[in-house]
């Protein structure tokens, strides 16, 4: 990524890089920042190697840490904005991280608060002299996190991020003439790999947000200037539910890349609507090669589109159905999970084939269309949850004596996020009660939205949650 950065800002000097609200920064400015806050962080005595956690939310601070992070061969670990307290905490005491920059923008070595964001953004330092990471180093941990248990970290590589870019660049024809927008987390491969990475493969400018919101969306776009923009989960069925308006159409988008698939019909409407052209495309944190529709010729609006590759013919990229499962092997693929050696193995085949957990069928036509998922994963607002870490948030209410937890259909898309509780005798519970007791308690996308009660949780015999009779029932 060292080498990326470097190349790219040599090559763009005074064209513009990031945009955020009304600040623009050039490449030439970009590389001056970044490589005086690698020095910076090094000068704290956070090693090469070393794990920088990151709580800020998505924006200018956040995003020059992590590119200046890999600059000095720190791994940077982003944490969700939303996690709440407990689930941050469970984190950080999982990934032992040399430093770490808190919300207030201390940054804290050690557990001793060492200096400020700001303060090292502010200095001229010298990169000078500093080893470049290879392409095997570890750039980012990416982590999803529970108030118990170890949480999930995939380990991914300064290859996987240059290759991912490339190829992002190259699926959707990006220039330098673009400029790509997003209000996705950082915490996300999405923002990080695609959009941040992206913009630098393809020469071109890259406008960020905080968050997403529907009714500043287009204008975002419009006074940013925008060419392509990035979208998960619900956000594009939330478009497509809000009144029309000249909003809808005033703009420069040229693309707008996105998963899940809406569908044929949702599909078609969404470019008559606003415009643009939609392009569906699968990847995982694990693996950021799947499939992706075609820029040109026929495609198939209900399927996850053709495999994808890089650019570079030589690079391999394989995909094949097992048992229905879609199977990857390709070079962008994660080092394998922190801590972890049980869930490498398991997620790994012979051969180095990539099992995603997730089921797909195959057309005649080359795409392939998603078909479920293997994995007991939640899948809301764009964030994969377990139902674990929501059912042992449940099951310290005082009046819940167990609780299960499944996804079921959204009318958005993706999953809506269903309890099933089981009361102790003589105790109640509202709705409105356990809402709020989960909501002081977890981020906002894994708060149950559906609830049923029930006199008790089915379980199998040998004493496991019963989860597809739960989904039946429901």
């Amino acid at each position: 990524m060292r080498a990326l950065l470097d190349r790219a800002c040599a090559r763009h000097g005074d064209a513009p890089y990031l945009v955020f609200r009304d600040t623009t920064w050039s490449y030439a400015r970009t590389g001056e920042i970044t490589d005086s806050l690698a020095a910076g962080l090094l000068a704290l005595g956070i090693a090469p190697g070393e794990r920088l956690a990151i709580r800020l939310p998505t924006g200018p601070d956040h995003l020059f840490l992590w590119l200046a992070s890999a600059k000095a061969g720190i791994v940077s670990c982003p944490l969700h904005p939303d996690l709440s307290e407990a689930e941050a905490g469970a984190a950080l005491a999982f990934l032992e991280p040399r430093a770490v920059v808190r919300a207030s923008g201390a940054i804290a070595v050690g557990g001793t608060v060492a200096a400020r964001v700001e303060e090292l953004l502010a200095a001229r330092m010298s990169l000078a002299g500093a080893d470049h990471p290879t392409a095997d180093t570890i750039a980012t941990i990416l982590t999803t996190s529970g108030t118990t248990g170890a949480p999930k970290a995939a380990m991914l590589s300064h290859r996987m991020a240059v290759l991912t870019g490339e190829a992002f660049a190259s699926w959707l024809g990006l220039t330098a003439r673009d400029r790509l927008f997003t209000c996705l987390p950082l915490s996300h491969i999405n923002a990080r790999f695609y959009s941040t990475i992206g913009a630098l493969a393809a020469g071109g400018s890259l406008a960020i947000e905080e968050r997403f919101s529907a009714s500043r969306f287009w204008t975002w776009l419009r006074e940013t200037g925008a060419t392509e923009v990035n979208a998960i989960g619900a956000m594009l069925k939330i478009l497509l539910e809000r009144p029309p308006s000249e909003e809808d159409r005033a703009h420069g988008l040229r693309l707008v890349y996105a998963a899940p698939a809406l569908g044929r019909e949702a599909h078609l409407e969404f470019e008559r609507r606003f415009g643009t052209r939609l392009v569906i495309g699968y990847g995982l944190t694990e693996s950021t090669f799947g499939f992706i529709h075609p820029l040109s010729g026929p495609r198939d609006l209900d399927s996850m589109g053709i495999p994808r590759r890089h650019p570079d013919s030589a690079l391999p990229s394989d995909v094949r159905l097992e048992d229905g499962e879609v199977w990857l092997k390709n070079p962008a693929t994660f080092s394998g999970y922190f801590k972890d050696d049980a869930a490498t193995n398991e997620a790994f085949a012979d051969g180095g084939w990539l099992k995603t957990g997730d089921l797909a069928t195959l057309g005649d036509d080359g795409s392939y269309t998603f078909a479920g998922r293997k994995k007991l994963v939640i899948r809301r607002r764009g964030e994969n949850l377990t139902p674990g870490e929501v059912e042992a948030v449940l099951e310290a209410h005082p009046a819940i004596a167990e609780a299960a937890v499944v996804g079921v259909p959204s009318s958005l898309g993706e999953d809506d996020v269903m309890a099933f509780v089981a009361l102790r005798p003589g105790l109640s519970a509202s709705e409105e009660e356990l809402t709020g007791f989960c909501s002081a308690r977890l981020a906002p996308f894994k708060v149950p939205t559906r609830w049923q009660v029930l006199d008790r949780i089915p379980r199998t015999p040998t004493q496991r949650i019963a989860y597809e009779r739960l989904t039946r029932s429901e």
